[in-house]
């Protein structure tokens, strides 16, 4: 039987790209299909006591060095949901993240909460690196979510051939209620060209965020990143979550 595995689940407000600042529930699933050890975040595992190296969501990704729920049933995360959105005069957005949400598409489990939530009114984000492709016309409720399409870059460490799926940008860009990129840069001239290759993929809205895994690393490259996007007719993305709480996990 499919299960699923939920490495966190939250409510706070979204830190990043267009929908920066709007009240959220993140949704955190276990399982990437990238390490992205040039980010250089580190570390220690809960279970291994091994130091590990990657981006923000480090938990998320090395999947045997921590522990996360497994769920068997949809309902056991609606009902998650529900307790989080008793007293609130509004609905909030549902932002499902990971590691690499989409991973789980084809889930049975992953499909019945994403149809339930949008039946009860949720709007659904999938914060994604966009390299899994995504049959819209086989899996037809993913055309009424958005999608925010991290493509990783150089500076990820990871190799072209892995974090560039030009199938998979095309198939959410085309489909999707609605999609735009957002990278995470230092604001040098090489990233420029690495942004306009995707731009030439599919020509989409794009959200420029700077490198840091904590306040004084944002800090240290924000004004570099807005600078650039400023200069290139790009948008700016703070990292709300970051400025307010630094690396504190679970907001």
């Amino acid at each position: 039987m499919a299960s699923l595995s939920l490495v966190e689940e939250f409510i706070s407000i979204q830190g990043e790209g267009k929908y920066q600042g709007h009240l959220a529930i993140f949704l955190r699933f276990f399982g990437c299909n990238l390490n992205c050890y040039g980010f250089d975040v580190k570390q220690i595992s809960n279970k291994t006591g091994d130091t590990l190296i990657g981006c923000d969501t480090i938990r998320a990704v090395f999947t045997s060095h921590f522990d996360a729920t497994q769920i068997q049933t949809e309902d056991e995360i609606l009902n998650l949901v529900n307790a989080r959105i008793k007293g609130l005069k509004k609905l909030p957005m549902i932002v499902i993240t990971g590691g690499e949400p989409l991973l789980h598409h084809k889930n049975k489990i992953f499909i019945n909460l994403v149809s339930k939530l949008i039946n009860s009114g949720f709007k659904i984000q999938f914060e994604t690196n966009s390299s899994i492709f995504v049959d819209f016309e086989k899996f037809p409720i993913y055309k009424k979510c958005s999608f925010a399409m991290s493509v990783k870059l150089k500076n990820s460490g990871e190799k072209y051939e892995k974090r560039i799926n030009k199938e998979a940008i095309k198939a959410i860009c085309e489909n999707s209620y609605d999609s735009f990129y957002k990278f995470v840069i230092l604001g040098k001239d090489k990233e420029l060209d690495e942004i306009n290759d995707i731009l030439k993929i599919y020509n989409q809205d794009v959200w420029c965020m700077p490198m840091g895994s904590n306040k004084i690393e944002l800090e240290k490259n924000a004004l570099n990143v807005a600078n650039f996007a400023i200069k290139n007719g790009f948008n700016y993305s703070d990292r709300m979550h970051i400025r307010i709480w630094d690396n504190k996990e679970g907001v």
